[in-house]
């Protein structure tokens, strides 16, 4: 048969091939931070992250500070790979224990 539509392979499928910063630039992933309190949507700059935190440093499972004034919620990343139409959180269980 044909391909898959890629929305419908779920994205922790793909955590395999795409671990790293790097792996994610070079698939050319979209990935954003999204505030689960006040909804800020921000693009996550891959280049810069890999910069500072290093090519190998991975945003699977990962939340941080939202960076709205005054907002005290938690900011999750989310991805979409090529092909992909809508963004889905990078969290997965994962059996090397990060959460």
């Amino acid at each position: 048969m044909g391909h898959r539509n890629p929305d419908r392979v779920p994205l922790s499928f793909r955590r395999a091939r795409c671990e790293t910063v790097k792996q994610m630039i070079e698939q050319r992933w979209e990935v954003i931070a999204r505030c689960r309190a006040c909804g800020l949507e921000l693009r996550a700059d891959l280049r810069t992250i890999a910069i500072l935190r290093g090519p190998g440093f991975s945003l699977w499972n990962r939340n941080t500070r939202c960076r709205r004034r005054g907002c005290r919620g938690v900011v999750e990343f989310c991805a979409k790979a090529p092909g992909m139409v809508i963004f889905e959180p990078l969290a997965t269980p994962n059996p090397r224990g990060d959460v």
